[in-house]
């Protein structure tokens, strides 16, 4: 019964190639990064990432991992952290345009 229903969808989606996504549509393009690492936050500071990703634009992973790659640079300004910070941008933008 779901394979059916699968199949169905499948072939729907192909004879319809452009019709327009819906509002809401997480769409996501393969990356480079395929490790995940859980950190745990008190309410209060998955509150303040929260509302900095907000104020940023950003989903707060990205900020997370932003951060991260900041400090783990050394140094705010390398070559290597704004790298790190325009790849983090990008990803957003990428996520918010598609």
């Amino acid at each position: 019964m779901i394979e059916d229903i699968i199949a169905s969808e499948a072939e729907a989606s192909e004879r319809n190639r452009d019709a327009p996504i819906h509002p809401g549509t997480k769409i996501t393009r393969g990356h480079s990064r395929s490790r995940t690492l859980q950190v745990r936050l008190n309410e209060e500071e998955l509150r303040t990432l929260a509302a900095l990703a907000e104020q940023r634009g950003v989903p707060a992973s990205t900020l997370a991992r932003d951060l991260l790659l900041t400090h783990l640079s050394g140094d705010p300004d390398t070559p290597q952290s704004v790298l790190a910070r325009m790849r983090a941008d990008l990803d957003a933008l990428a996520a918010t345009v598609a």
